[in-house]
């Protein structure tokens, strides 16, 4: 019998993959242990004796006091985001009243159907809103990796009414969204300052296309969403033409002091604001600021021109 070759060999191992995974794979509930509660419409086990999602009582036989306990420790949780999300609270706080009352007279299923009531509403109220705010959300999922997980997970939790858990992936991703947005926002502002610069410097008859190339780089950073990385890019993108700049500055300066001087003998009021200017150029200059630098010669430029 020929001996098998190391490919096929390879070929016969990677074929049991999908036996691998299939063996692995988590039980699954048959459907006919499941039905559909009638009060919240989720799936729940067909010998349950509360929906675990809503708390309707299914069996009478049921821990009232465990249960009211359960529910009242989920209120706490859930009024101070019902305040939060401005959602109206009249019917809900008359139906908690009306379950204290009753069980403080030792009728727990009468209370607990007041408790039971008013969790329902807040709940699905509740729900409902955040169903609204991820919404704001969805645009996001395409700009990171790690807002789309937990953007999955958070609408999860919703599914589930698992309010607490959803909370905190939920204000986990609003965090990581708005810090992608501020970044995003810097990036665009830096782009833009930086090739209004560029094109004030080939007016001046300056080559940017050394600098071109910089921009050009920073906006693959943008678009593999690294905003931060992008930005530090920018603020050396005017760095190659320095020397042009800085020739280009000194010829036009010269030309400036003779315009002052002309100002100043002819009694001409915007003598005054090219100075001013002027000063405001230097600063930027020895501060190093070439995107602002480019800014101020442009003022001064049409200054003169007035």
């Amino acid at each position: 019998m020929p001996e098998e070759n190391i490919d096929e060999i390879i070929q016969e191992i990677l074929s049991e993959e999908k036996k691998v995974e299939e063996g692995s794979e988590e039980e699954v509930i048959p459907p006919e242990e499941l039905y559909e509660c009638p009060v919240c419409h989720h799936q729940v086990y067909e010998d349950a004796k509360f929906c675990p999602y809503c708390y309707a009582v299914f069996e009478e036989d049921v821990d009232y006091k465990m249960l009211i306990e359960t529910l009242i420790k989920k209120l706490k949780f859930m009024i101070p985001l019902a305040r939060e999300l401005k959602i109206p609270m009249g019917k809900i706080n008359q139906d908690i009243k009306e379950a204290k009352k009753y069980a403080a007279n030792n009728d727990y299923p009468t209370g607990y159907t007041h408790l039971q009531e008013a969790y329902y509403t807040l709940i699905k109220s509740i729900v409902d809103e955040y169903k609204k705010e991820m919404e704001k959300y969805e645009i996001m999922m395409g700009l990171n990796a790690d807002i789309r997980s937990m953007y999955t997970k958070a609408s999860e939790y919703l599914e589930d009414w698992d309010i607490e858990n959803f909370v905190k992936v939920f204000n986990e991703m609003r965090e990581k969204a708005t810090a992608l947005s501020r970044d995003l926002k810097a990036y665009l502002e830096k782009l833009e300052s930086v090739e209004n610069a560029l094109e004030i410097a080939k007016g001046f008859g300056i080559d940017v296309s050394k600098s071109i190339n910089v921009v050009d780089t920073s906006k693959d950073m943008a678009d593999a969403r690294k905003y931060q990385e992008a930005v530090k890019v920018l603020n050396e993108a005017l760095t190659p033409i320095k020397d042009e700049i800085q020739e280009k500055m000194q010829a036009f300066l010269k030309m400036v002091k003779e315009e002052v001087m002309r100002a100043t003998y002819s009694g001409n009021s915007n003598a005054k604001s090219i100075i001013k200017l002027v000063r405001e150029l230097k600063f930027y200059w020895d501060e190093g600021n070439l995107v602002k630098v480019l800014e101020k010669m442009d003022e001064i430029n049409k200054e003169m021109s007035k």
